[in-house]
């Protein structure tokens, strides 16, 4: 089945065939980023202005070095800034065109569009997929969850000068620093990486990941 084919019927809302997952954009999850980047950029030009207009010209008359530490002061506020702004936009893109964004991934078949670009590959050619990042997180108890439980004195510091200083604080936040979910395998065809996500916008990456992995170990055995 060719690729237009396969996501025309994904799309005509009516009943998909047996089997087939489609996984459309998530679009009030993408808003939320947008918000997200659009604060980030807020802050990130705010910065750039306020510092600006305290430290030029006056550090750059002071020598190398304070010019060099004011430059990368100003180097990284601007780059949160159109960082964040390049997100922005491409955020708002998508959810403009949300229904130019999908994901579906039959017995046979993975195909994705995003926007104009439509990637297609046939399960048999399908190697080496790989869902990169944190999990999500386990809501059973375990042992190592247990030790991270704050003790009565931390609590109390804590109240007083926040947890971020204390041992529990400081495990927490080195969770939330790691490195965003990627969801990508290696067509055969071509021994090129095809990168199916870089975040959550289309589900849960792992979950996509088992999927994609099942189907196509099904194909290539019975080839």
């Amino acid at each position: 089945m060719e690729a237009a084919e396969i996501l025309e019927r994904a799309k005509t809302g009516e009943e998909t065939p047996q089997g087939w997952l489609v996984l459309p954009l998530l679009t009030r999850k993408v808003a939320t980023g947008a918000v997200g980047w659009g604060l980030g950029m807020i802050v990130g030009f705010g910065l750039f202005a306020i510092i600006a207009s305290i430290v030029i010209p006056y550090n750059y008359e002071q020598g190398v070095f304070s010019g060099c530490f004011t430059t990368f002061l100003l180097g990284m506020t601007l780059f949160i800034g159109v960082g964040s702004l390049w997100a922005l936009v491409s955020d708002i893109r998508r959810l403009r065109r949300a229904d130019q964004y999908m994901i579906v991934i039959t017995p046979d078949d993975f195909v994705k569009q995003e926007g104009d670009k439509i990637v297609h590959v046939p399960l048999m050619y399908v190697r080496h997929v790989t869902a990169r990042g944190a999990r999500p997180p386990d809501r059973t108890a375990s042992r190592d969850a247990m030790a991270e439980v704050p003790r009565a004195g931390e609590n109390m510091a804590g109240f007083m000068f926040g947890r971020a200083f204390f041992p529990s604080g400081m495990r927490q936040r080195r969770k939330r620093m790691r490195t965003p979910t990627t969801l990508a395998f290696v067509d055969s065809r071509t021994d090129e990486e095809v990168v199916i996500a870089t975040d959550s916008s289309y589900g849960d990456t792992f979950e996509i990941a088992a999927f994609l992995k099942q189907y196509a170990a099904s194909v290539q055995k019975i080839v």
